[in-house]
């Protein structure tokens, strides 16, 4: 081979190792332990998170992005689908929740149950801001830890009488290994996220 071309391949071989490098996740921050990680989730009281969601029903299957604003007790999520029209928007304040399905506004006290009588889902929405972030809550049982304190799964019952099985597949790379990939499922419906983003 030519010492040219040989250099030329070697330095393109060499960039491609070097490219390859810096695709990899990247950690942020210090080592926590399992006490000190779970106490610093506990104190996220307002966060955004943007996410792929499918939702699997005895009617139909709906697939679209997931945008969920926490601010203390109170929550905005939106749903849209992969064109960009929006599924449903959904405002919880003060004990109060606001639903737009297609244009209409309507509210109740019981987002869950309002969410299921007018789109036909379920979705553990009472306890939807704690197992976002990897938490559970106080209807919370059957709970499972990987060998790094994380906890991975868990069986929750709403407030509707439905009862849930919370798994994560996945965690950030990252000190507070914030959940990535989420499966909720029910005897009837099943639910995936897979998170891209986070703002805290």
């Amino acid at each position: 081979m030519p010492i040219a071309v040989k250099s030329l391949f070697t330095l393109l071989l060499l960039t491609l190792m070097l490219s390859g490098c810096s695709i990899k996740p990247q950690t942020d921050g210090p080592i926590l332990s399992a006490k000190q990680r779970l106490e610093r989730i506990e104190q996220l009281q307002h966060f955004e998170l943007t996410a792929t969601m499918g939702i699997r029903s005895p009617a139909d299957n709906v697939s679209g992005s997931l945008h969920w604003q926490q601010q203390g007790e109170d929550y905005q999520a939106r749903m849209t689908n992969f064109l960009g029209i929006r599924i449903f928007s959904l405002a919880s304040s003060a004990g109060s929740t606001r639903l737009q399905v297609q244009g209409e506004d309507y509210q109740a006290s019981n987002s869950t149950e309002l969410m299921l009588a007018l789109t036909g889902w379920s979705l553990p929405l009472d306890d939807m801001s704690l197992w976002l972030k990897g938490l559970a809550g106080d209807n919370a049982s059957a709970k499972e830890y990987d060998a790094l304190g994380r906890l991975i799964a868990f069986e929750l019952l709403d407030r509707s009488g439905y009862r849930w099985q919370v798994r994560y597949q996945r965690f950030f790379p990252d000190g507070l290994a914030l959940p990535r990939n989420i499966e909720v499922q029910s005897d009837d419906f099943h639910i995936k996220l897979v998170i891209r983003s986070w703002q805290l």
